[in-house]
């Protein structure tokens, strides 16, 4: 198959200056490219570990990945896209991730997200050339395999990303993230969307949400921080390695459903700690607060939650039909189908 030739507009940005396009690339996804718009349907040949970063005012963006050392890039609407050499981009990589406060206004008043920092793991390779793109609309990019940093933000729509194992950065603010066989490290922030991930396998995850929910199903995780403020967290049949794992709501519910071992701590300080493991477990506890040893034992676990409740059992929750008939009674958990905008649920499915 012949790849699309790269038309005027692409051209014209690839002469023009580069500096400026990633003046902040981490520090707080804005991009500043200096171009006019044009219809973006073009491949750009990278080098061995590239970097995108990517900025949607509205719309959806569909992330994905291949074994070809160009970055496809596909839209219905005109996009700014530049494509930033080494030169420029690794002098601009910073060694953290400095995010900023945020706040949104909900019906019982404004919830604030603090100031806070993360870690962002040595980038692989060498050098790092740069696509970064902006704009609105129906988006997908795909990318290499070896891609060493994804940067996307999309304010209001829908963002995915699917098959890719690296670094990531993925912000919305009226905008769900999905997350689909997913690996590495990564920082997740949704303020008033849902946060989806299935069959994933994270290094280190941080993710946070003001009213939106959180769904994993079916993941691996060796470190996990997952809090929100009034969204419920799911982390359905999900196994955890050697680590630290920490999931808190204030105003939500906690629901973890565990295959392999654990040592979890459970409470509520307003709501209820609810059990139920067909698999060797030790539980021991009141109704609020509750220590339990899953298979022996493991990683060390914590699911909190204020005003809501918490829920643990083993493996799936269809193994656990009365914890599911509490949980599809309950609107606070995200216990529907949850997956882009526009599908429909299947028939019976509780997600």
């Amino acid at each position: 198959m012949m790849l699309p030739r790269p038309s005027r507009y692409n051209r014209n940005v690839h002469k023009g200056s580069a500096a400026r396009a990633l003046a902040t690339l981490v520090a707080s996804l804005v991009l500043s490219v200096f171009a006019a718009p044009a219809r973006a349907d073009d491949a750009f040949d990278v080098g061995p570990a590239p970097v995108l970063n990517v900025h949607l005012t509205r719309g959806t963006l569909n992330i994905q990945t291949w074994d070809r050392p160009q970055v496809q890039v596909s839209s219905d609407t005109p996009l700014f896209v530049q494509h930033v050499g080494p030169e420029q981009v690794d002098p601009n990589i910073p060694r953290q991730l400095q995010v900023s406060s945020q706040q949104v206004q909900t019906a019982n008043g404004p919830v604030t997200l603090p100031a806070e920092s993360f870690v962002l793991p040595e980038l692989p390779g060498a050098a790092h050339d740069a696509i970064v793109a902006r704009g609105a609309g129906h988006v997908t990019i795909t990318i290499p395999r070896t891609t060493a940093m994804v940067l996307a933000q999309v304010r209001s729509g829908h963002l995915s990303i699917t098959g890719y194992r690296g670094i990531f950065v993925a912000h919305g603010r009226q905008a769900g993230i999905t997350l689909d066989n997913v690996g590495g490290t990564g920082f997740v922030e949704s303020l008033r969307g849902r946060v989806v991930a299935t069959n994933s396998t994270f290094d280190r995850l941080r993710v946070r949400t003001a009213t939106g929910s959180m769904l994993f199903q079916g993941c691996t995780s060796h470190q996990i921080q997952a809090t929100s403020t009034y969204g419920s967290i799911v982390y359905d049949n999900g196994h955890f390695q050697p680590g630290l794992a920490r999931f808190e709501s204030e105003h939500g519910n906690v629901a973890l459903g565990v295959r392999g071992g654990a040592q979890i701590g459970a409470h509520s300080e307003s709501g209820k700690v609810i059990s139920s493991f067909h698999r060797e477990a030790d539980v021991r506890g009141n109704p609020t607060t509750k220590q339990a040893t899953i298979g022996g034992g493991g990683p060390v676990v914590t699911a909190t939650s204020r005003h809501g409740s918490v829920y643990l059992y083993s493996g799936s929750i269809n193994e656990h039909p009365h914890v599911r008939q509490q949980l599809s009674g309950n609107a606070r958990l995200p216990i529907r189908y949850v997956g882009p905008p526009r599908r429909r649920p299947p028939p019976g499915f509780p997600y």
